[in-house]
């Protein structure tokens, strides 16, 4: 497993907190990555979110975003999320969220993204 830390050094995989919220990327295999989102997704996390996505997706691989620790969520960061599985082709899915994260994310119009856990 490969961790990335998306704030620090790519050699040492470390989680740096950032106040409110985190952001990492785990490389399982050649055909998943995770993207594991924590604490309070708000207007000034959205741009680490979408840099965060787009790096995991521009491998050929599943992109899974782990938003089961996100406390909030902003509907900006929602948006960018949304926009990531437009560009996607279906290669994003969106696993565990939060009540706060799926309420958003249902109010959008985008509940379909979210994958059935039990995939996993």
């Amino acid at each position: 497993m490969t961790v990335t830390d998306h704030f620090e050094s790519r050699i040492a995989p470390t989680v740096r907190s950032r106040p409110g919220y985190s952001i990492t990327s785990e490389s399982y295999s050649a055909d998943l990555t995770v993207v594991r989102a924590t604490g309070d997704l708000e207007l000034n996390s959205c741009a680490d979110l979408e840099h965060a996505i787009r790096e995991a997706s521009s491998k050929e691989t599943v992109v899974l975003l782990d938003l089961s620790a996100v406390s909030f969520i902003y509907s900006g960061a929602a948006s960018v999320i949304i926009d990531a599985d437009s560009r996607s082709a279906g290669r994003l899915e969106v696993f565990a969220p939060t009540r706060p994260a799926r309420m958003i994310l249902e109010a959008l119009g985008a509940a379909a993204i979210v994958t059935d856990p039990r995939r996993y």
